[in-house]
């Protein structure tokens, strides 16, 4: 690095400038207090970074800007908060997370969402939990799909269907099987059996 050149200025209304120009790098540092609010520049060939302060904000201005702290790092707001990237905004925690409001909560997306765990996901409600979607899925890959409510219903607005290799419908009081129009039972073997069966 080569020699650098070193100024100060005193101005009853400017106040004071403090510059150091290293021409070798083309890096200009200023740092100017003019009575109201303090102004750290650093003015490169490429980009430039400035710090200004006042009494009632702090703003910074640069391309990256990076906190690195060995320690507890804590931000804190009494007011309401604001944190927004033009590009992609990553969180990342190698320990345990907890995102918490002591009010409403709501995450959106203008594209898709997921929300995956590689052991169990648990989502509960207080009080009604609604999930609605232009068609929805419910899989279980290995083991039991369960529903379970004190009244349990299920509807289709054009057609209902249910399948397996194995079906049984069962009930401990009152079975209904009801159609307003055509009913069939069919089976390869179909066998109706009851302490009092009626037909027709």
């Amino acid at each position: 690095m080569g020699k650098l050149v070193c100024t100060v200025e005193l101005d009853k209304v400017k106040g004071v400038t403090v510059k150091v120009e290293n021409a070798d790098a083309q890096i200009t540092q200023t740092l100017v207090m003019d009575g109201e609010s303090i102004t750290l520049t650093v003015a490169g060939s490429a980009e430039t970074s400035t710090v200004v302060q006042k009494q009632d904000s702090v703003t910074i201005t640069c391309k990256d800007f990076t906190v690195d702290a060995t320690g507890t790092l804590t931000l804190k707001s009494k007011d309401a908060s604001s944190w927004t990237s033009q590009a992609t905004l990553q969180l990342e925690s190698t320990q345990d997370m907890t995102v918490t409001s002591k009010a409403k909560l709501t995450q959106s997306a203008t594209s898709d969402m997921k929300l995956s765990s590689n052991t169990n996901v648990g989502v509960e409600a207080g009080s009604q939990l609604d999930l609605k979607g232009m068609q929805t899925s419910l899989t279980a890959s290995t083991g039991e799909n369960k529903v379970e409510g004190m009244t349990l219903k299920m509807s289709g607005k054009t057609q209902a269907e249910l399948s397996s290799a194995m079906t049984k419908v069962a009930a401990q009081g009152k079975l209904g099987l009801e159609s307003s129009g055509v009913a069939e039972l069919k089976g390869s073997l179909t066998n109706v059996s009851g302490s009092v069966v009626k037909l027709g």
